[in-house]
């Protein structure tokens, strides 16, 4: 049965009901206790089906919030972080794990340098012993070879130079070694101290990221088909909250038999006639269908809401404990995932400082090779002198014959330790080069890691992660309070639709009684007065009524029904079927 608005009577009537004639007053007034009941009740239903709707759509709104979640900026950000975290780590490790090639070569290196740097050093060192000897041998022949002692003296000046040079030489050599093992040391120390835990680290988070991503999956499709089935639940309780119209129904035609008994009361004072019998019979017939009717329809909603929230209980139940699980199974991994970086942040900053000052060590290993290099040239120079002089040492004595002979033995002693010397440099560039290739190649490998400073990244992922984790928890919040709440009003309502369907029952002897009283009225003889009839059945907003009315007064109805109004559609919209 649909209804029309509700239309709402002057109270004019229902006081002239309760004038003279007490039967009619008393019938009167026991037709307005139920439709007062049901007007109360029926409101309090709605009520509760609206509130319940509200709480629906909001157990609706936070599963796909839920499911929304795990495809958020948030989420996926922090999961393309931990992806590009766990890509560098596990170069880190890669690089941990093939060991510090270049400075354990600079490590040889610098100590195969040991070998021709003490021999340049014993060469200088002869040079000079050598030199001091010749100017003894020099002073030897007599004051008029002062150019043979300018020689011998310069000799000795080029071999303390040269002396300076190589202790230069070797003090750089020392302070590389320094460096170098300073260097491997700092790398063995991080490499045995956090080599380990990074690689249980990138293990967690490859493990973990597996993990979120396929709970990630199936939360979504949970959360998903869960608003699905709220939405379902939310447009049958739209159709529940349409269907209890028919209090409003049932309340307007109650109306209309008071109307009819007011119109009977203000007869009171007449000798009953025909009008008034019609009248008597009138609500007779009008309270009785609207018994039944009411009766029926109010099974028909106690069913309806029944079946309703027994469906409403199982779908808020199995959807807040599927979403629970989910969340709560989501939320273990992305906790852990969370706590995984949060223990990689300070790793992967130490591991930096520590690529830092390996860089500054490497820097500082390339400029003590230039500085070896430029005493190197040095030497070389000096070296040549050297040479220079023996050939010129060489050139006096055969000047002085037979008195030089000693002079003549220094002077090819010279030209020896010259070669040695030279021979000796020759040997420390070329493993000099060798070092400045180590070091090139230390200095490559360290740029694969400009511009990737990823130190700050683990805690902006972790703040992320906890920002979904603070999201969803509130959503689950919001589920484990909305769906009991929702449940409570269901329950209320079905029990309001048990007691109004009970208290229905007891029209049976209202309609008797009004049935009574028309048989006893129907003695009298009159016309009818088709006026007060006619106003009557303007007033009715049933088509059903209009039907009985005519059929008892036999009225040929002049105008065609009015048509039902549709049924509402909208079902995932509360809005829709609330206003």
């Amino acid at each position: 049965m649909s209804a029309l608005p509700a239309v709402r009577f002057s109270e004019g009537p229902t006081e002239a009901a309760q004038g003279t004639n007490p039967d009619v007053a008393a019938l009167a007034a026991r037709v307005a206790q139920p439709r007062e009941e049901i007007e109360r009740a029926f409101l309090a239903m709605g009520g509760n089906l609206v509130a319940a709707a509200r709480l629906l759509e909001a157990v609706s709104g936070a599963h796909r919030a839920m499911a929304a979640e795990f495809e958020g900026e948030d989420f996926l950000s922090a999961v393309s972080s931990i992806d590009a975290l766990r890509s560098e780590v596990g170069t880190i490790i890669s690089a941990m794990s093939a060991g510090n090639v270049e400075f354990e070569q600079l490590a040889e290196t610098t100590h195969a340098l040991r070998a021709p740097l003490d021999e340049t050093e014993k060469a200088i060192r002869l040079l000079e012993l050598v030199a001091i000897n010749a100017r003894i041998v020099a002073a030897a022949l007599g004051t008029s070879q002062t150019d043979m002692m300018a020689f011998t003296e310069e000799m000795i000046q080029i071999s303390r130079g040269a002396k300076a040079t190589v202790g230069k030489i070797t003090n750089v050599q020392g302070r590389v070694a320094r460096t170098v093992a300073e260097s491997l040391q700092l790398q063995g120390d991080f490499g045995r101290d956090y080599a380990s835990t990074m690689a249980t680290i990138a293990q967690h988070l490859e493990g973990h990221l597996r993990l979120v991503e396929a709970q990630r999956v199936q939360a979504a499709d949970h959360a998903k088909r869960s608003a699905g089935l709220a939405a379902s639940i939310g447009a049958r309780i739209g159709d529940a909250i349409m269907a209890t119209q028919v209090g409003d129904g049932t309340r307007q035609r109650l109306e209309h038999v008071e109307e009819i008994l007011a119109r009977i009361a203000e007869r009171s004072g007449e000798t009953p006639g025909a009008t008034v019998a019609m009248l008597w019979r009138l609500a007779s017939a009008q309270i009785q269908s609207t018994n039944t009717d009411f009766l029926d329809e109010i099974r028909t909603l106690h069913s309806a809401i029944d079946l309703l929230r027994d469906d409403a209980g199982q779908v808020l139940n199995d959807g807040t404990s599927r979403a629970g699980k989910s969340i709560a199974d989501s939320s273990l991994a992305l906790a852990a995932l969370a706590a995984d970086l949060q223990s990689l942040g300070p790793l992967l900053r130490k591991e930096a400082e520590n690529r830092a000052n390996a860089q500054k060590l490497s820097e500082s290993a390339a400029n003590a090779m230039s500085e070896m290099l430029a005493q190197i040239d040095q030497l070389e120079r000096l070296e040549r002198d050297v040479r220079l002089l023996g050939l010129n040492m060489a050139v006096r004595c055969s000047g002085l014959g037979d008195r030089a002979s000693g002079l003549r033995v220094i002077a090819a002693e010279v030209g020896g330790l010259a070669r040695d010397t030279s021979a000796a440099a020759t040997k420390v560039r070329g493993i000099l080069a060798g070092a400045q290739s180590a070091i090139e190649a230390a200095r490559r490998r360290a740029s694969q890691f400009e511009g990737r400073d990823l130190t700050g990244a683990p805690l902006a992922a972790s703040g992320r992660l906890e920002a979904v984790l603070s999201r969803l928890s509130t959503n689950t919040q919001l589920l484990a309070e909305s769906c009991p709440k929702a449940s409570v009003l269901l329950d209320a309502t079905a029990k309001q639709t048990r007691e109004i369907s009970a208290g229905g029952r007891n029209w049976s002897d209202l309609a008797e009684a009004i049935t009574s009283a028309g048989i006893e009225a129907q003695a009298a003889d009159g016309g009818v007065d088709e006026a007060a009839l006619g106003t009557i059945r303007s007033h009715y907003t049933m088509h059903k009524e209009r039907e009985i009315h005519d059929r008892i007064t036999g009225t040929v109805p002049t105008t065609p029904p009015k048509a039902e109004p549709p049924p509402a559609t909208d079902g995932d919209d509360i809005d829709a079927f609330l206003f």
